[in-house]
């Protein structure tokens, strides 16, 4: 599968040029959230079309346009049907741009609030018809890993072209056997689905870069309304204290939609194998990717399903600091002793299942 599309990356911004908008993608990231739970959107004019740019949608592209006008309306199709959900015509009619200008709008209540609505329906429709898309398409998970790799690369190359702060970068695809072991270690390992068959960690210089770099890649690569929610999270930073020391982030923190308290009272998910004293940040994404020539990339009449340009590959990330990385490397926090602790887990799960040792 031949990556043809073009990357027209968004801006890297330092804490000090982070916008409200920047702020809530991030700690949307870090808390491991659902933009299902957000009311409204902070989308300057150029963040909502950067916003497009990061799902692979070029808003003069007739078969992107096509695409997004066609989840618009199974959408609104679906609030009317199922909540009899009134959807104002000005909604209904908007461009992608326009909707995510209304859903920024707090000058028109109503409008923003409808538009929001409409925004978290196209987000799950979308990803409904890309799942079943996916399905059919005629290329290999490998070819389309291959893809998905080369893209990240180009982008993590870029970064670090530019000086941008990674000073490491590493990833790929896991083994087989480190699959089954993973799968065998969860609690629903025939239901469970494997997220991170692409993974990624990224090393920065120091832990002030950490907010800034995963703002460029949400922005440029996975965006942040597909991140996934209960799967990603934060060991590595408090977020209340950390944007309430930074002089730039706390004059944002009271603008939040959601209590800057919330992390204080939810724990992170982290991996049960993992010690407590391993920091990261782990993030699980939806990756989205242009499909070249689509209109024959697919297994399908036509109809079931519908030809799309654009599919999700998942990834996961693990991204850090430098210094932070290398207190991993030591002690019970290494990815050693993470690994013995998995497989004793497994071999004691596999030989004795629920008994104890008497």
């Amino acid at each position: 599968m031949e990556q043809k599309e073009t990357l027209a990356l968004e801006p890297y911004r330092s804490l000090d040029e982070f916008s409200l908008s920047d702020l809530e993608l991030v700690r949307l990231i870090l808390r491991g959230g659902s933009v299902l739970d957000w009311h409204l959107l902070n989308f300057s004019k150029s963040e909502a079309l950067g916003f497009c740019r990061a799902h692979g949608i070029d808003p003069d592209s007739p078969d992107d346009l096509a695409l997004y006008e066609r989840i618009k309306e199974d959408a609104v199709d679906y609030l009317q049907e199922s909540f009899n959900f009134p959807v104002p015509k000005p909604v209904r009619k908007a461009t992608l741009l326009q909707l995510l200008t209304m859903a920024s709008d707090s000058g028109n209540r109503h409008r923003q609030f409808c538009a929001c609505i409409v925004l978290k329906a196209v987000h799950m429709s979308n990803h409904f018809d890309a799942s079943e898309a996916r399905q059919a398409l005629s290329m290999t998970d490998q070819e389309t890993f291959q893809a998905a790799e080369r893209k990240i690369y180009r982008v993590v190359s870029q970064m670090m072209a530019k000086g941008l702060p990674v000073v490491e970068f590493l990833g790929g695809r896991k083994q087989r056997s480190s699959m089954m072991t993973k799968l065998l270690s969860k609690n629903s390992p025939l239901s469970a689905q494997l997220f991170d068959k692409l993974r990624f960690r990224v090393v920065t210089s120091t832990i002030e870069d950490v907010l800034p770099v995963i703002n460029y890649l949400a922005r440029n690569l996975f965006p942040f309304n597909y991140s996934l929610a209960s799967e990603s999270y934060n060991t590595l930073l408090p977020f209340a204290t950390y944007c309430g020391e930074h002089p730039h982030l706390s004059k944002l923190v009271s603008k939040l939609q959601i209590d800057p308290d919330l992390e204080n009272q939810v724990l992170p998910v982290a991996n049960r194998h993992s010690s407590p004293e391993y920091r990261v940040i782990h993030w699980v994404a939806d990756m989205p990717l242009k499909v070249p020539n689509y209109q024959t990339a697919y297994r399908t009449d036509g109809i079931n399903p519908i030809p799309r340009p654009i599919i999700y590959v998942r990834t996961e990330l693990q991204i850090l600091d430098r210094r932070s990385h290398r207190q991993n490397e030591q002690g019970e926090a290494s990815h050693e002793s993470y690994k013995l602790r998995q497989i004793d887990a497994v071999a004691n799960r596999l030989k004795l299942g629920l008994r104890t040792n008497s």
